[in-house]
């Protein structure tokens, strides 16, 4: 029996070759690719989230537009453990200007990397605080960011504003690729996977009222568990209908690969709006 064709190839795409005459094809995806991974790794380690990116070139100017998601870690209000450990950590997200700066150096690296005269950069950024989230949904998820919580669960906050946004075709598929990857790679310690992955379910339920989206489907499969033998798990989730044998619906798909301390672990995510 024949393997059958995977239904995101036989999904009709437009063409994305928009270069100049001595830009060949090779040479215009190898350029754009290299931007769009420069771009992401700016915005490592911060609270922000690459949603969209469109790169253009005519002679010798290329613009390039971003869109991009600023959640929001931490709330205005001061907060005072009873606990003195957690008082003593000091680890935050990175802030705005942070990510402008990276930007800012960015530019000149895409600059030798095109060698064209001028770049011009536009950001377009989606600022979203968790006082946004419908209070129902809030109340669902109070338990994650009660005070003697938030230390443990230091993603719930920002993650509830992600897929809030996500469950309001707000944002794509890559964003909450890389919010999942960069938590599980850091749940390292005992059965914190499994809050983790709670979380993402209880999240999701208590937003499922709100969603405007047709389906989405999250697939996690690898060494991601305490075992000592590191032996593969898969975990699965799914809100709504993702209908892949129908061409004429548009699907995200983003498969991603990290590593973790027991193995490698493979990220499937799609969405269809």
């Amino acid at each position: 029996m024949a393997q059958k064709a995977h239904p995101t190839i036989l999904r009709p795409t437009f063409d994305l070759y928009k270069g100049s005459t001595y830009w060949d094809e090779a040479k215009f995806y190898y350029i754009t690719s290299t931007i769009k991974r420069l771009i992401e790794s700016c915005c490592v380690g911060t609270t922000q989230y690459l949603n969209n990116i469109r790169i253009n070139r005519h002679l010798e100017l290329i613009t390039i537009e971003i869109d991009i998601i600023h959640l929001h870690f931490r709330s205005r209000g001061r907060f005072v453990s009873r606990r003195y450990k957690e008082n003593k950590k000091t680890i935050k997200k990175q802030s705005w200007t942070v990510l402008a700066c990276r930007l800012h150096a960015a530019i000149k690296l895409v600059q030798k990397l095109s060698r064209t005269k001028k770049i011009n950069l536009k950001i377009n950024r989606l600022k979203f605080y968790t006082r946004a989230v419908p209070k129902p949904a809030r109340r669902q998820l109070i338990y994650f960011n009660k005070g003697f919580n938030r230390a443990k669960y230091d993603y719930a906050r920002y993650g509830m504003q992600l897929i809030y946004l996500l469950v309001n075709n707000k944002a794509n598929a890559s964003s909450l690729s890389r919010f999942l990857t960069q938590n599980i790679c850091s749940r390292q310690r005992r059965k914190r996977h499994y809050q983790f992955l709670a979380f993402i379910k209880q999240a999701f339920q208590a937003l499922k009222p709100y969603r405007k989206i047709t389906g989405l489907k999250i697939q996690i499969k690898g060494r991601f568990t305490h075992k000592a033998k590191g032996r593969s798990r898969s975990w699965k989730y799914q809100i709504g209908s993702m209908p892949l044998s129908q061409l004429d619906k548009k699907i995200q798909a983003v498969y991603t690969q990290t590593q973790t301390a027991y193995g490698s672990v493979g990220i499937k995510v799609w969405i269809c709006s």
